[in-house]
């Protein structure tokens, strides 16, 4: 792999991967295996794919999750974006709002065992 920003991402995906792993087992970098179903396999049926470039464009994340999630028949998508000069712990995720909206009763249920894990860490 010569192309530079080509590693840096997938550096960045394998860093990704690594860094969830650590709490929930199960994920790992697909990389090129399966085209069209995001960067990290999950053990979660939600496509999760990773971005490290210079410029955040969310527009675009979205519409490449949005049709990652289509071919998928998924309801949930996450893009982990990049913090520029910060560790992976730092990266940005990014959901619709329309999911956001959705996963926030959730949330709220399990509010005090996040806080907990937030905390812990």
């Amino acid at each position: 792999m010569s192309n530079p920003s080509k590693q840096k991402g997938t550096a960045f995906e394998r860093l990704s991967a690594d860094y969830l792993a650590e709490t929930i087992p199960g994920f790992d970098r697909i990389g090129s295996v399966d085209f069209g179903a995001g960067d990290l396999k999950s053990p979660f049926p939600i496509p999760h794919e990773c971005k490290a470039e210079k410029k955040i464009t969310l527009s675009e994340y979205a519409k490449q999750i949005k049709a990652i999630k289509e071919r998928l028949g998924a309801s949930l998508g996450a893009v982990i974006v990049k913090a520029p000069r910060k560790p992976v712990g730092q990266a940005y995720v990014f959901h619709t709002l329309e999911e956001w909206r959705a996963m926030l009763p959730t949330i709220a249920e399990h509010l005090d065992e996040i806080e907990a894990r937030l905390h812990a860490e």
